[in-house]
């Protein structure tokens, strides 16, 4: 039985921009994480606790983060090929609860990023849709 989501793994060729987009544009706070930060980081939500993890690819030497990537996976069949690190593959979205709409909307117009609305009157919920630097789309809910 699922209880929560615990937090989400995006691997990137972009990790500063990856770490800025969640943190300057959503929230989160770029936190501790067990290793350097050509390696990825942790970012933790209001109530510090950790729900994105980012691995930084390195584009000048991607087979050294694959290769772990490959290791710890083996058998399961995941693609770790750098030609399909954008996007969200079969993932469609990933979702967080929110607050202050206007305040959300206002910081990623200001930073030129483009985002569709959505209003579901029904059961009080507005919602905002972005991509992130890696392509993948980040649903933000506000009740």
């Amino acid at each position: 039985m699922i209880r929560q989501l615990d937090h989400y793994n995006i691997r990137t060729f972009k990790i500063a921009e990856t770490v800025r987009f969640y943190c300057d544009l959503l929230g989160l706070r770029d936190g501790e994480f067990p290793g350097p930060r050509a390696m990825g980081a942790w970012l933790y939500d209001q109530t510090n606790r950790p729900v994105v993890h980012i691995i930084a690819i390195d584009p000048n030497d991607p087979e050294a983060a694959l290769g772990r990537i490959r290791e710890r996976l083996s058998g399961l069949g995941v693609d770790v090929d750098p030609a399909r690190m954008n996007g969200g593959g079969a993932i469609d979205h990933v979702a967080f609860e929110c607050e202050d709409f206007d305040g959300q909307v206002a910081k990623l117009t200001e930073n030129g990023l483009t985002y569709t609305q959505s209003h579901i009157p029904s059961i009080s919920l507005r919602q905002v849709f972005v991509n992130d630097p890696n392509g993948v789309t980040v649903e933000l809910n506000f009740r």
